[in-house]
């Protein structure tokens, strides 16, 4: 076994340990939920630059049991990544609705 390969398998070994050491739970690149994790998407009006897309950003991340926000001005949303066991979606939205922007959830399909 070449030493590239030696490293290699050391470091898949590693990150196999640190995993099993310290499981988690999140939202793969692709948008797949991987369960204990959720994705929901708020609708957000009121916000017009940069320093609102910080704002919110920044107020969602505080909360306990957020993982990964995305904050788009121009489409007036807020992708937000969380744990649903640590927040709820109204927490969510309260911490938005608090900055003075109006957050909402999407509307639900269905029934």
């Amino acid at each position: 076994m070449t030493l590239r390969a030696s490293i290699g398998a050391a470091v898949i070994a590693a990150a196999a340990l640190v995993m099993a050491a310290f499981p988690f739970e999140y939202t793969s690149a692709e948008g797949v939920a991987v369960a204990g994790s959720t994705t929901v998407s708020l609708h957000v009006e009121g916000m017009t630059c940069a320093s609102c897309k910080i704002a919110v950003r920044t107020a969602l991340s505080k909360l306990d049991g957020v993982r990964n926000t995305s904050v788009d001005v121009a489409n007036k949303s807020a992708t937000i990544e969380y744990d649903p066991r640590k927040v709820t979606l109204q927490q969510l939205v309260d911490a938005v609705n608090r900055l003075g922007y109006q957050a909402s959830l999407p509307a639900q399909s269905g029934s």
